[in-house]
Parts: C-alpha cells; structure tokens; sequence
C-alpha cells in the first residue's frame, strides 16, 4: 500500500513531542516491532503497519524513507529534530556501545595475545584495522578521529 504526505495530513496531527495523533489519541504509544534489541513505534494503517518514525519523516517531507536514523539513538523519541535520513552504513555508525565493550570506545578491543588494545573501524561494509596500542586512551583517541573522519556526523560520541 503507498501512503502520501497529504493522505498522512489528513489522517494524522503531530505534536512537537514526536507523537502522532489520530481521533485524539497518540498512536504507537507502545512498541510492537523489537529489531535486535531495539523498540520502534508502529501503526495501522489499512491494516498495513508502519514504523511512526518512518510516517513522521513523511509527514514533514513528503517522502517515504527506507532508513532513518534516531540522532540521539533513542528509538521512541521521534520528534523530526531527531530524525534523519540514513543509509545503512550511516545508521549502524550511530550506535552505542556493544554490551560486551570493555575499553569505553567503539572499536576498541584488548588483543590478549598482543597485550595491546586494537582499533578497527568498519568502511563500506569491511572492517579497517588502525593499529594496536599500549595506551588505551591513545587507542580511543584513534577511534574518534577514525569514525569523525570516515562517519562524520553519523558518528556515534561513544
């Protein structure tokens, strides 16, 4: 089913809070869809889902995105200052912190073997190793400039 800017218009109001309403009441107020670990807001729409932060987009700029990104990565916030189109690559540089990080920086890792912690950056779909080093936040340091370089403002601050 396509849906337009001007069918959502009519359908739908949108408060500055991210939340859309429909007969008064927010939709998509709980989660139903959990993508690897994460809770998107979805509606009915003619008995089609739909992410709400996707009809958001919409709503705002009359197009129907395939990826959005959640700038501050919360995923119920969808307020449009914190939405932005995204290609995969785009969207999967602004993620936290694995739960199995043990270093505090994204793509850090302790090389047992090596006795140093190793930098690696993923770039177009491979992984770039940037060397391994002694000091951690040396390694950190690497990082960062690795993913503002490579990631610019998609790079997650973590």
């Amino acid at each position: 089913m396509e849906i337009s800017q001007e069918i959502l218009k009519q359908m739908f109001d949108y408060r500055e809070d991210g939340n859309l309403i429909r007969n008064g009441l927010v939709v998509g107020s709980k989660p139903k869809v959990v993508t690897r670990n994460r809770r998107y807001a979805t509606t009915k729409i003619k008995g089609q889902h739909f992410c709400v932060h996707k009809l958001i987009y919409m709503y705002h700029h009359g197009v129907f995105p395939k990826q959005v990104d959640h700038i501050n990565r919360n995923t119920l916030d969808n307020r449009i200052e914190n939405l932005r189109l995204a290609t995969n690559e785009q969207n999967m540089s602004n993620r936290g912190l694995f739960k199995t990080n043990k270093s505090g920086y994204a793509g850090v890792c302790w090389h047992k073997i090596k006795q140093k912690w190793g930098v690696n950056i993923g770039i177009n779909g491979k992984i770039k190793h940037l060397g391994d080093f002694v000091d951690l936040d040396l390694a950190g340091l690497v990082s960062i400039e690795a993913r503002d370089l490579y990631h610019g403002k998609y790079a997650s601050k973590v």
